[in-house]
């Protein structure tokens, strides 16, 4: 009887446990916070400018991308991207 209850024991233990890893799953999310104003960050750009650190032609261009957020458009759909080459190689495990 004492092996019966053992043996139990090992099983319950091994279900529990191989049925709590499908929950542990990463899903995991990006928060982006920037704590730079396109103010400051006009103004570094225009001190990089003044220094000599780029070209009048560079400094037109980097405002305009600061202007329309660009960067951090860029910046998203990049991760997308990733997000998606992910997913398709998951599905390919998947079907697998």
């Amino acid at each position: 009887m004492n092996k019966k209850n053992i043996l139990l024991i090992m099983i319950s233990i091994l279900l529990v446990q191989t049925s709590c890893a499908s929950y542990n799953r990463a899903h995991g999310e990006l928060h982006y916070n920037n704590n730079i104003t396109k103010g400051q960050e006009l103004l570094d750009l225009k001190k990089a400018l003044d220094e000599g650190a780029l070209t009048q032609e560079e400094f037109e261009l980097m405002k305009e991308k600061i202007i329309k957020d660009e960067y951090v458009k860029s910046f998203f759909k990049q991760l997308d991207e990733v997000d998606d080459e992910d997913e398709d190689e998951n599905d390919k495990d998947n079907d697998d």
